[in-house]
């Protein structure tokens, strides 16, 4: 059995698109397609082995996780899916995977309209057997008192030798200390707070920040350990790394707040140890738009980890070099021994940047979303931006990915490369308000030592008259960057669905 791995690095990921979008085009060919290549080496899946991060069935290769809130389930509309495709040496397919909703047996809950199980996603290994468990918010989960208050609710489901076969737990709210009508499961995320080794689970809630202890199990969920200091209002999500390079993860969580002063965002920093999670401080420099997107990974390789918001929608006219509104921007906030905030000063990024392929244009959604991994497979992090309102070749809103790549200076726009729908070899054709780039997850779906991108595209047509049927694509880390070599995508129809405009595929993880 696969020994337990150490992640202090947990990515997390949110994408946000925001605006009324206009009908689209007649659908181009249905989006299920894959590219020829060849396999990873036996040395690279050995490797992978050591390092995957995302491996629900203990193989070695990182899987990627695709959830769709909007997905109907036994007729509830919005009841929620959560697909996961298992990684190989060839990558993923739809062949080899699992479907997921709270009609699958030893799945708790039952599927209800607008429940939308798969809001987020998380993973890692809970229960300290080797294999990587499930983490799935349900952002619309009601309560149980009878009302139609809808207050969230997480499941954990478990991992094995068969993959993510094995039933779960249900988070139950109320022994975390959260009141009742307090939104549970915002967002989640899976990282080693105290420096045992360990996985602890960590919910955002709409007051709280909710870390537990080591010991969950499959028959209960260990101790909860609400944080309340500095939660501001309206947090939106949550990151952790270890920025310090202490061997325990901190967390960051972020969101807005109403306030009279030209910005509302907060972003709180906590640090992790073994004496528990504690406020460390706010960050102030580089905040000045709302943070709707999160990553984190060491771009400077210097052995702490660093984190970039991104603020798409929301950003700041003044804070880029056009004044077009939503243009959008990222901030990246490298890591220091004694925390965020305590080097070097944060750096912004966005289409006016030197060497940022495009220019920065009304609602391009520059950082609506963020995944960071090793792309090139030279020991940096790269971080891939989405751009889901980009435009391209004079359509709009057909969205692009921009990978910005790391190095001894952190993150620049020095090689930076962009890929859409119409690069040569990417799979479909880019058609007006298909938003390609509005989810993004990395993991090292073949074993070959570099991360790979998964991209959604929430408005793409697959079916004839369809608007936004959605479909996830599959693009390879190569030394030189994003390749196109055994590019492949897929969207609903593929597994069996024949839902319509659910978006498939539009959170992301791994």
């Amino acid at each position: 059995m696969p020994t337990s791995r150490l992640r202090n690095l947990a990515i997390a990921v949110a994408a946000v698109a925001a605006g009324t979008f206009g009908a689209q085009a007649a659908p181009a060919a249905p989006a299920d397609s894959v590219s020829p290549t060849a396999s990873a080496s036996a040395s690279g899946a050995r490797a992978a082995a050591a390092s995957a991060q995302h491996d629900f069935n203990g193989d070695g290769y990182d899987d990627l996780v695709t959830a769709t809130p909007k997905a109907p389930v036994n007729g509830r509309a919005g009841a929620g899916s959560v697909v996961v495709l298992y990684g190989s040496a060839n990558g993923v397919a739809p062949s080899r995977a699992t479907t997921l909703t709270q009609a699958t047996a030893g799945v708790p809950g039952t599927p209800e309209a607008g429940d939308a199980f798969g809001s987020d996603v998380a993973s890692g290994d809970l229960d300290g057997d080797g294999y990587d468990d499930l983490v799935v918010a349900s952002s619309g989960e009601k309560t149980t008192d009878g009302t139609t208050t809808r207050t969230g609710s997480v499941t954990v489901i478990w991992g094995g030798r068969n993959g993510l076969k094995n039933g779960g737990t249900a988070v139950p709210a109320d022994r975390a200390g959260v009141p009742v009508g307090d939104p549970f499961g915002i967002d989640v995320a899976v990282a080693d707070i105290d420096g045992d080794q360990g996985q602890n689970l960590i919910v955002l809630t709409g007051g709280s920040l909710v870390p537990y202890a080591d010991g969950f199990t499959r028959t209960a969920p260990s101790a909860a350990m609400p944080v309340t200091d500095s939660i501001r209002e309206n947090p939106h999500a949550l990151a952790t790394g270890d920025f310090t390079g202490s061997g325990s993860s901190d967390i960051v969580v972020y969101g807005s707040q109403d306030t009279d002063e030209t910005s509302g965002a907060w972003t709180a920093v906590y640090s992790g140890g073994p004496a528990g999670v504690e406020f460390q401080r706010e960050l102030a420099d580089g905040a000045s738009a709302v943070p709707e997107s999160a990553a984190v990974g060491d771009f400077d390789k210097d052995g702490r980890a660093d984190l970039v918001t991104g603020s798409g929608t929301n950003c700041c006219p003044d804070s880029v070099n056009d004044p077009s509104e939503s243009a959008g921007q990222i901030t990246v906030y490298y890591g220091a021994q004694n925390g965020l905030g305590s080097g070097r000063r944060p750096v912004l990024i966005h289409q006016g940047t030197a060497g940022v392929p495009g220019v920065n244009e009304y609602v391009d959604h520059f950082g609506a979303s963020l995944a960071a991994g090793d792309v090139t497979g030279d020991g940096y992090a790269d971080l891939a931006v989405g751009l889901p309102g980009e435009e391209v070749d004079g359509v709009a809103g057909v969205g692009s990915v921009v990978l910005l790549k790391g190095g001894a200076s952190g993150l620049t726009g020095t090689g930076a490369q962009a890929v859409h729908q119409d690069t040569a070899g990417v799979p479909g054709v880019g058609e007006k308000d298909d938003h390609f780039g509005s989810a993004l997850g990395a993991a090292d779906i073949n074993g070959d030592g570099r991360a790979d991108l998964a991209i959604s595209a929430r408005g793409e047509d697959v079916t004839p008259g369809a608007t936004a049927d959605g479909a996830v694509w599959s693009l390879r880390g190569a030394r030189g960057g994003i390749t196109t070599t055994g590019a492949t995508s897929f969207s609903a129809p593929k597994f069996g669905f024949t839902y319509t405009n659910n978006e498939f595929g539009s959170v992301l993880g791994g």
